[in-house]
């Protein structure tokens, strides 16, 4: 996955995933995992909006990161969610890392 920063400071940083399927965007999600914790520590957010076909952290009033995942356009939000969160929780623990939730925009 390659962020791209999207103003010269380095404020938001912008990935563009190619997935077609929950089990490609795995990796993907991984990148994303580790950029925001890095970023940011333990305990951030996650956020699915569907309707935009973006994933976004790590808080929705404060976004860092923007993953735009094309694939996301009609799929099934509750569905979406569910996924999401079961790989978040199973990267955050191979990684270590506590307090992540997934929300929905």
């Amino acid at each position: 996955m390659e962020w791209s920063a999207t103003d010269q400071f380095g404020n938001l940083y912008e990935g563009i995933s190619d997935a077609q399927s929950f089990e490609d965007l795995h990796p993907h999600l991984t990148s994303l995992i580790e950029r925001l914790h890095e970023r940011v520590g333990d305990a951030f957010g996650i956020t699915v909006d569907v309707g935009y076909c973006e994933i976004v952290g790590p808080d929705p009033e404060n976004v860092a990161y923007v993953m735009r995942v094309a694939w996301l356009e009609g799929q099934d939000k509750g569905e979406v969610h569910a996924r999401i969160s079961e790989m978040a929780e199973e990267i955050c623990g191979e990684k270590g890392i506590d307090g992540v939730t997934v929300g929905m925009g």
